[in-house]
């Protein structure tokens, strides 16, 4: 018993004397959880900084490939629009044969496109079956067209697509300006602007004279 009651009356200067590398050891002990802390944050941080430039990284790669894109978009309707056109066409009844490639469109047809339109009773249009290109464009009955700054009525039209001319035929009007035709054929080369027409040809211009001001000389008086 004697011996259990020293036990409990030792005080920790007494423990220290039993265990002399207590007090280092304690000491050490909390000289290295202060610097474990104090590396905490760094071990936290550093792959905050690596997933934040990582990010930063796909980010930019993400804008690159939509740029890239947009581009490429964009060049390609270009491209597109050098050689294609969009044509909206209304109608009361659609026919198409696949084999012969003809697509036939009949009852108040309006074919809206770039620049012009197209409107008659039947308009018929051939493409070729190997390229699927459209050949050529027949419009028959009540034919009006629109391109760009001419107006022409007709009862047949033919819109070659190969040489990009135009073919009216039967009480033939056209009005380009302030200029009036009339005939019974007409042709137009749309790419060269050439014209021509036959039979009773009737043709109306307008002139503009060229006035005379003060300081125009005159001839003098003999």
């Amino acid at each position: 018993m004697n011996e259990i009651s020293d036990m409990r009356n030792i005080t920790s200067s007494d423990l220290c004397r039993f265990r002399p590398g207590f007090h280092a050891w304690t000491v050490g002990g909390l000289l290295v959880l202060i610097w474990a802390i104090g590396l905490c944050p760094s071990m936290f941080s550093l792959p905050t900084e690596v997933y934040a430039e990582a990010l930063e990284s796909t980010s930019v790669a993400q804008e690159q490939l939509e740029s890239d894109s947009q581009g490429k978009v964009e060049s390609d309707s270009v491209e597109d629009s050098d050689d294609e056109e969009m044509i909206e066409i209304l109608a009361q009844k659609f026919n198409r044969d696949e084999k012969k490639g003809v697509s036939i469109w009949t009852g108040n047809v309006r074919m809206t496109r770039p620049n012009g339109f197209l409107n008659a009773d039947k308009v018929s249009m051939y493409e070729d079956a190997e390229t699927g290109e459209y050949i050529k464009t027949v419009a028959e009955r009540n034919v009006e067209i629109r391109d760009e700054d001419m107006f022409a009525t007709c009862e047949h039209a033919i819109i070659n697509h190969t040489d990009d001319t135009v073919d009216l035929r039967d009480n033939v009007i056209v009005i380009q300006n302030a200029d009036r035709l009339e005939a019974k054929h007409f042709t137009f080369n749309r790419r060269t602007g050439k014209q021509t027409a036959d039979g009773g040809v009737k043709f109306r211009v307008r002139m503009t004279r060229q006035k005379k001001t003060a300081d125009t000389p005159t001839e003098a008086k003999e």
